[in-house]
């Protein structure tokens, strides 16, 4: 039996590590527009509003009900269409000290380059949501993994279906980051969560936000789940071989 169950984890790891690739040479060849434009699945002037669902303050996180909103202010399109400047206002809600917080005032929260791949946040996010081009998801994923080189031990992407994640280790605090995208590239779940905690479990989230219902949210579901768990357990399978090298 133990031999079984070793086997299925094997492949559980292998699966969630070769679906990105084929996903991505899928990607390159359908969903890449014709004419080479980036365009985002969020519209200026609209703001898109996260919840914080589960949190551990001891952590530095957020308290439960605080939340984030980001803004849109501007998409502006650079080098022919090939380089996009995505501008926002972001601000963070205390529920417990029910202050508002500016993070960013209208100004560059995402530069994304599809020619090189480069891609470049206004910090190294790693407490709120991100915004991702869906039909450069791919492109974009390796350049966040270029832009959290240093941050991050161990980062990368994993597809499945119609979900989307880009996941980043610190050994710092022993948690793995995951941002997951719904179909217009907006994230709907963020979650951090210990290697040694739980990935089917929500009550082991270290921290966890939720894209509120009317911001282009999506039924959160059991199949998600079941990915955070696959995924998880594949990150934690990489970052342990990476530890002992």
């Amino acid at each position: 039996m133990k031999c079984k169950k070793k086997l299925v984890i094997v492949f559980l790891i292998l699966t969630s590590l070769i679906l990105p690739i084929t996903q991505s040479i899928l990607t390159n060849a359908k969903l890449q527009p014709a004419n080479g434009d980036v365009e985002w699945g969020v519209r200026e002037g609209r703001t898109y509003t996260w919840i914080v669902k589960q949190t551990n303050e001891s952590l530095g996180f957020l308290p439960v009900s605080s939340e984030f909103a980001i803004n849109v202010t501007s998409i502006t399109a650079l080098g022919g269409g090939t380089v996009t400047e995505l501008n926002a206002t972001i601000t963070v809600y205390n529920s417990l000290t029910e202050l508002t917080t500016t993070l960013l005032d209208n100004a560059t929260f995402i530069y994304f380059d599809s020619a090189t791949n480069t891609t470049t946040l206004y910090t190294q996010v790693d407490d709120h949501p991100l915004f991702i081009p869906p039909d450069y998801k791919y492109h974009f994923a390796e350049g966040l993994m270029g832009f959290y080189g240093s941050f991050f031990f161990t980062k990368g992407y994993l597809s499945i279906e119609n979900i989307f994640t880009f996941y980043g280790y610190k050994t710092s605090n022993d948690l793995v980051y995951m941002w997951t995208f719904n179909q217009n590239g907006i994230t709907d779940n963020f979650i951090s969560v210990g290697l040694h905690d739980d990935p089917d479990d929500p009550s082991d989230f270290q921290y966890w936000l939720v894209l509120k219902s009317g911001s282009d949210s999506i039924p959160f579901g059991n199949f998600f789940m079941v990915f955070i768990g696959f995924a998880i357990i594949s990150l934690i399978f990489i970052s342990k071989k990476k530890l002992k090298n």
